[in-house]
């Protein structure tokens, strides 16, 4: 009967030998194409520019619209003109170091604002959501309550940005800027004109 047994088992034994072996083919062909998927989209991701924190920069820009609104303080009309509006930017992400290309629109009652203008900014950490501070210098032509003035605009700015290891990016931002050139006023006679400045706030959306 031992034998018997004994010869059963060396039997049966091949056909179970024969079951592990396809179904660990099965496993195999099912698992496998996992760590290449995970590889491509590694790949993929890094190919559309969408850095992670040990990467050195994002190789495209991040493009977005803006809308928001602003206020010019010591303006040449006897208010304070306000005006809401926007544009559109691309801005270029080096972990390290933001910067970007903007142009701008605002129009309101006795205000206006159409500019072009370059940024530069320190983001305070390389991570997916970082608060950021910076200054540029636009170009551009601005009217508040005078007869309007052509020439540079320089600004300082703060914001916060959400999404820079993503696809969508939100950019919150608050800036201040100063109109060089003097605003003079056709009803005011030897009048020395005035410098306008003030609060810009805007929310910007990029891809």
């Amino acid at each position: 009967m031992g034998t018997l047994r004994a010869a059963r088992i060396i039997v049966t034994m091949p056909r179970l030998a024969l079951r592990l072996a396809a179904t660990a083919v099965v496993a195999a062909a099912i698992l496998a194409p996992f760590p290449a998927r995970s590889a491509y989209a590694s790949d993929r991701t890094t190919r559309a520019g969408r850095a992670t924190p040990q990467d050195t920069g994002r190789p495209l820009p991040w493009f977005g619209l803006r809308l928001g609104g602003l206020a010019a303080v010591g303006s040449a009309g006897d208010s304070t003109p306000s005006a809401a509006g926007g544009g559109g930017y691309a801005l270029f992400d080096g972990r390290d170091f933001l910067a970007d290309v903007a142009a701008d629109i605002y129009l309101g009652d006795g205000a206006r604002m159409f500019a072009l203008g370059l940024g530069a900014y320190y983001p305070f950490a390389i991570a997916n959501i970082t608060p950021y501070l910076g200054a540029g210098l636009k170009l551009g032509w601005t009217r508040f309550g005078g007869d309007g003035a052509f020439g540079m605009i320089p600004f300082a700015a703060t914001g916060l940005l959400f999404g820079r290891e993503g696809y969508v990016q939100v950019r919150a931002e608050l800036a201040w800027f100063v109109a060089l050139s003097r605003e003079e006023r056709t009803d005011r006679p030897g009048d020395p004109g005035s410098r306008a400045n003030g609060p810009v706030a805007t929310l910007g959306l990029a891809f």
